[in-house]
């Protein structure tokens, strides 16, 4: 009797594709370590309901194909550039010393502009049915992704992926993908700052939400059920914090209608970018928190929770991550 499959040995690869939903005819592939992968393929079912004098309906056919679902990664520096890629664009990156920095921010075209898809395969290990040992997911983009900092433990990356379509083969689309490791951030060494260090707080969690706001109505007749296109809409990011309240910081900035910024600085080691000093940067610019007032919610410690959302202030968004890596080049 055959093994059922070990989800601990299924691995996950990613490639940036040539064109939407078309994998490069040299495919260059990543290893991507996860948590835990729902990014799947379904297809809908439509049904007749022609009267035929029976109770009983007619065979359905196969409708829209549709692939979804997230990716939970525990943040990494060796894999965070393939999903920034396609969460903001491909980076500006320059080197010296051995170490590149490379910094990712929205573009609507040109050489920093997103990639135009990519494509996710899973393999499901060498004793599971040859046939349809890898299974393909095509036209994949990043929808949006959440970024969760908690006092200790990881710092929780989870990307949204859409894509239009599948395939189930028995080859694997890069045999020989490359891996770059994984050393996650600790969440211990993460720092905030808001308002260039002018606000203290004292932050029990932070979560921020990126998101590309992607037109998923792009089916087209003549496609095969296949979505033509994933655009992007308008860049997004926003979040919300969850402070220790101590004085009138945070909640002078909610009801004031204040703008501030945020700079937020995960890394390992010293975060000088050699080879286990990586360091991510991510710079908000601009933001702006919705009117709020503590709640009190029992005899201990009161909390202010506050949520805000970024804006342009001159030119395109000033959202930056700045990724130093001795790894030259994101794949």
């Amino acid at each position: 009797m055959a093994q059922q499959v070990r989800g601990s040995n299924v691995r996950l690869i990613g490639c940036t594709d040539s064109a939407y939903g078309v994998p490069a005819t040299t495919p260059d592939a990543l290893i991507l370590p996860y948590v835990q992968n729902s990014v799947k393929a379904s297809q809908t079912r439509d049904s007749d309901a022609t009267i035929t004098g029976f109770r009983g309906m007619v065979r359905s056919v196969a409708g829209n194909r549709t692939v979804s679902g997230t990716v939970q990664i525990n943040a990494a520096p060796q894999t965070i550039g393939f999903w920034l890629k396609h969460l903001l664009g491909a980076p500006t990156s320059t080197t010296a010393s051995g170490v590149t920095t490379h910094v990712f921010q929205p573009a609507a075209s040109g050489a920093n502009a997103l990639p135009p898809s990519f494509t996710m395969e899973s393999d499901l290990g060498p004793s599971f049915t040859s046939a349809s040992r890898y299974n393909r997911l095509l036209g994949c983009r990043v929808a949006s992704a959440t970024l969760s900092i908690s006092p200790s433990g990881f710092i929780q990356f989870t990307p949204t992926v859409t894509g239009s379509d599948y395939v189930a083969s028995d080859t694997p689309l890069d045999a020989t993908p490359t891996d770059t490791g994984h050393a996650a951030f600790s969440a211990l060494t993460a720092t905030l700052v808001f308002g260039g260090g002018a606000i203290e707080l004292d932050a029990a969690k932070v979560d921020l939400t990126i998101s590309n706001n992607l037109d998923e109505d792009t089916y087209v007749v003549g496609g095969g059920g296949k979505r033509g296109d994933l655009p992007e809409g308008q860049f997004a990011v926003s979040g919300t914090i969850d402070t220790l309240l101590k004085d009138d910081g945070l909640l002078q900035l909610a009801l004031n209608d204040t703008d501030t910024s945020l700079v937020l600085t995960l890394m390992r080691g010293t975060g000088d970018g050699t080879l286990g000093n990586e360091k991510l940067t991510i710079n908000i610019p601009a933001l702006v928190f919705a009117a709020t007032t503590p709640e009190v919610t029992g005899p201990k410690g009161v909390h202010l929770t506050g949520t805000f959302d970024s804006h342009r202030t001159t030119g395109e968004t000033g959202v930056t991550f700045t990724l130093k890596t001795p790894i030259a080049t994101i794949q």
